[in-house]
């Protein structure tokens, strides 16, 4: 029976309908019969685990790679216009972005309603735990998109069954509402029905385990203030977890300069990370399946390798590593400012690019004064092999990390993976790497906050889950065991260990630190000129408050001289508008149960 799914925009959401072109044999499926088997529940499961990868802003995982670039440790090329827009507090309701998001919110709910609303058909024809297994990897789908959805824009309408033309008008609910239903859903005693990891031999990190289900669940009590209910269900998590999921160790060899090695995650955040039993939960990528991929790793590597050069962290992001005795750059004895890479938290390298480092086997530099660069990978001990310094020299490099058009001084190395090389080449690449939705480290950090916000938590648990995360890049242990001292540990490692996976735009809404962290003048490294070579290296003294927040004033330096540091763009966050999105213009005006009278205040 040939089948076309459709999908009709009502109400500005996405809403999947199906519609059929014969209508034999009549014991095909179609809206009112499917699924009319095992079989067909599990493709339509499947479906709504490909909806995850199909998010994307500027063709890069959302908000899994690029959500970083709208809060205060990420940063973009300075034409994007929908980043600028989020960060000087001119979205409008009928910016793409803002739009993209809500639609992407139904159109995966709408591709577990087609299966959930008819589930019940099925309660005799196949296993009881197989029947509620699959009902709760559809529930976790839902929870995880419409979580999102509340922190974008508030309030939701909470769809929980497929619309049509005639059914379409919901009014928006409380968020607190929405959040008490999903937690209702992913009820504990169907979660249990669950195994504890699905095969990852058969499954990799795709379909959704106890484990996985459990720390999903702490995760949206946390976003919401709920301690005791984060904590208790990231306690079943690490429970489960024990002797199934575990950390990935990393290299934390200290390169100093290209000539020493390449520092790589790759073995967590690349293609081999993949199989790595720190990952719950990944959206999954393959080039070789239609339109499966993204173009992230073009948008954050390197011009030396064709890549676009779009994304970077933050001059805040990269002064916030510690140096490795646990100390802020500013107080501990062994940061140099001249020198400012030695002797720091081995995630700065790990995670973020930066000069006089390698990249994919090249020498990576910002500095207008290297002209050339050596290709390691061609060279041999007789013979040494130089190419263009695309990144600081020649046609386009205004583009590059630091240059005028760049994204603030810097680029990521976090999921970058020497596979990608010769697969860029100034192209929008097809990347399949996989992109995380959650990880060991962040559960582990989820259940910490939990104990330390909770009035009733164990503060030996936060500390341990902090110390355990600090322990695999060989940082020191926490010393200040205090709730406050911990609550200041969290916020450091969660700012560390998560950059660059989408978190930060979130957190500095939850602990309520937006209008002090997202406001002002972002600052980026001098331009490298031939007069001024060395304005690479900020010579400006940061400021670290309680939460992990930088701020600079550039009369405040290292040596003495006028700061060096240039203002990349002004961030502005209204708190009276500026925690949530817009609701879309054309949800607005389509679904008469909201209507313009409801936008959210300030827009």
């Amino acid at each position: 029976m040939l089948k076309k799914i459709i999908y009709l925009i009502v109400s500005g959401s996405l809403l999947l309908s199906s519609c059929s072109l014969d209508r034999e044999p009549l014991n095909g499926p179609t809206t009112g019969n499917f699924p009319a088997s095992e079989e067909e529940a599990m493709a339509g499961l499947y479906a709504a685990y490909k909806g995850l990868s199909l998010l994307t802003i500027k063709e890069t995982p959302f908000p899994t790679r690029i959500n970083d670039c709208i809060s205060d440790i990420g940063t973009y090329r300075a034409d994007a216009g929908n980043q600028v827009k989020s960060m000087n507090s001119t979205l409008t309701s009928e910016n793409s972005m803002v739009e993209k998001v809500y639609q992407y919110v139904y159109k995966v709910a709408g591709r577990v309603h087609l299966v959930l609303d008819n589930m019940d058909r099925l309660r005799d024809m196949i296993p009881e735990d197989r029947f509620n297994q699959i009902k709760a990897e559809l529930l976790c789908i839902r929870a995880y998109y419409y979580d999102m959805g509340c922190q974008f824009y508030g309030d939701m309408p909470f769809i929980d069954h497929q619309l049509d033309l005639e059914d379409f008008a919901y009014p928006r609910m409380k968020r607190e509402k929405v959040t008490e239903r999903l937690l209702q859903d992913l009820d504990d005693e169907l979660l249990d029905y669950l195994p504890v990891q699905w095969n990852p031999g058969t499954y990799g990190t795709t379909r959704i385990g106890r484990v996985t289900a459990y720390a999903l669940k702490a995760r949206i009590a946390l976003n919401w203030g709920l301690w005791e209910e984060a904590a208790r269900c990231a306690k079943k998590a690490t429970t489960l977890a024990a002797g199934v999921y575990e950390l990935e160790p990393l290299d934390c060899t200290f390169y100093a300069t290209h000539a020493d090695g390449e520092p790589s995650a790759a073995n967590l955040f690349g293609f081999a990370g993949q199989t790595s039993k720190e990952w719950l939960w990944s959206a999954q990528y393959n080039r070789l399946i239609n339109e499966n991929f993204s173009c992230a790793t073009y948008y954050e590597a390197a011009r030396i390798h064709g890549g676009c050069s779009w994304l970077g962290p933050s001059q805040a992001m990269v002064d916030t590593f510690q140096c490795i005795d646990g100390k802020s750059i500013v107080e501990s004895e062994l940061y140099d400012w001249k020198n400012p890479w030695t002797n720091r938290d081995p995630r700065l390298d790990l995670f973020c690019l930066r000069p006089n480092t390698r990249l994919w086997g090249v020498q990576y530099d910002t500095d207008v004064r290297v002209e050339k660069v050596k290709d390691y990978n061609q060279s041999t001990t007789s013979k040494e092999v130089l190419i263009s310094n695309a990144d600081a020299v020649g046609n386009k490099s205004e583009y590059a990390a630091n240059g005028s058009k760049g994204p603030g001084g810097y680029l990521w190395r976090k999921y970058s993976d020497r596979g990608m090389m010769g697969l860029v080449n100034g192209t929008k690449t097809e990347d399949d790497i996989n992109s995380g939705i959650m990880r060991l480290a962040e559960l582990l950090l989820i259940e910490a906050e939990a104990n330390i916000e909770w009035d009733g938590g164990d503060l030996s648990i936060a500390e341990a889950n902090i110390n355990r995360v600090r322990a695999r890049v060989n940082m020191p242990p926490v010393t200040d065991k205090t709730r406050e001292g911990l609550r200041k540990a969290l916020r450091y490692e969660r700012k560390v260990e998560l950059c660059n996976e989408g978190y930060r735009w979130f957190d500095v809404r939850r602990w309520k630190i937006a209008p002090k962290a997202v406001n002002g003048p972002m600052y980026a490294p001098g331009y490298s000129t031939v007069k001024a070579p060395d304005n690479y290296i900020s010579n400006v003294k940061p400021t670290f408050d309680e939460d992990w927040v930088v701020t600079y004033d550039l009369s405040n330096t290292w040596d003495g001289k006028t700061g060096n540091l240039r203002v990349f763009q002004t961030m502005v966050f209204n708190p009276a508008k500026d925690y949530v999105w817009p609701v879309p213009y054309t949800e607005l005006v389509t679904n008469p149960a909201i209507g313009l009278e409801n936008q959210n205040p300030g827009y």
